[in-house]
């Protein structure tokens, strides 16, 4: 096998785990079935296109989100300090240190909860997280103890919560909406969750905020 232009066999195809299909998509935000059947016919999953349909903007957005200061450490502060940054721009596993809207849908979500907020976000711990790589991908975010799932709509979406799927992640402003990191032509914007992407969706909130 050669290093360029590699293609994969049969048996390596069988040896593919999921959560390593789950982990590339996160980041790259493509659709996991279009990356599977790249990866079974041999095709590089790097030429796709990113498919995430895009739903519109609620018009509660803004007032979902809360105004006012961000109070660090707290939960409830995410969707304020993430509306902050629409309109920012989109880079595939950005480092968000190198410069604001240089991030991806779940390194925004890193930024935002682990950064500026100062909460804990997937391996690492609560200030700790200073943007100089990528972090922690959506498969991470999915299954992080340090979240509790709440539910599988957008309806139960409160303010600081995580709207995750396979393939992408966004923070919640309030019941069916969401700002996420989408791809590189739209950035960093408001949107529904609800129908945004077709794939199995997880509300997940910090744990502490769930029991306060």
């Amino acid at each position: 096998m050669t290093d360029e232009g590699q293609r994969f066999s049969g048996p390596a195809i069988g040896s593919i785990a999921i959560g390593g299909l789950l982990v590339f998509a996160g980041i790259k935000g493509y659709s996991l079935a279009q990356v599977t059947q790249d990866i079974i016919r041999g095709k590089s999953p790097l030429n796709e296109t990113q498919a995430l349909p895009i739903a519109g903007t609620p018009a509660s957005a803004l007032a979902a989100a809360g105004a006012g200061p961000v109070a660090a450490g707290s939960a409830s502060s995410i969707a304020g300090d993430a509306l902050r940054y629409k309109g920012a721009g989109y880079v595939w596993g950005g480092a968000p240190a190198q410069g604001t809207g240089h991030w991806d849908c779940s390194s925004f979500s890193n930024w935002v909860c682990g950064h500026d907020v100062g909460l804990p976000i997937p391996g690492i711990p609560a200030g700790e997280y200073t943007g100089s790589s990528h972090g922690p991908v959506t498969g991470e975010w999915m299954v992080w103890a340090g979240l509790t799932t709440v539910g599988h709509s957008g309806s139960v979406a409160q303010a600081g919560d995580l709207a995750v799927w396979q393939t992408h992640m966004g923070i919640c402003l309030g019941p069916n909406s969401m700002i996420s990191a989408q791809n590189p032509s739209s950035g960093t914007q408001v949107s529904a969750i609800d129908g945004f992407i077709p794939e199995i969706l997880f509300i997940r909130r910090y744990t502490a905020a769930k029991a306060a």
